[in-house]
């Protein structure tokens, strides 16, 4: 069974963040996701650019959602991308 953070909508955006963090949180856990990529085709679609797959989209966007939704940290094929993301939040 698959845990998700914040799982999808059927339209592919991002619906409400799932319990997961705030129980992990409550047992003093915490949570990393894995793993973002900047790609179209691995970003939710409200992230996307363009139509082409392999184009690059809003990765900082969709991190900042789940940064937001309290995700202590996560893995990411795109460093530079990961440290924008988490600095823009702090």
């Amino acid at each position: 069974h698959k845990l998700q953070v914040i799982p999808l909508k059927p339209d592919g955006t991002l619906d409400e963040p799932a319990p997961l963090i705030q129980d992990a949180h409550a047992a003093g856990l915490g949570i990393h996701a894995y793993t973002f990529r900047a790609e179209n085709q691995f970003l939710t679609k409200e992230f996307r650019s363009g139509g082409d797959p392999h184009q690059l989209g809003d990765l900082q966007g969709e991190l900042k959602v789940y940064l937001e939704a309290g995700l202590d940290g996560f893995f990411t094929d795109h460093a530079d991308y990961g440290v924008q993301a988490r600095d823009a939040f702090k």
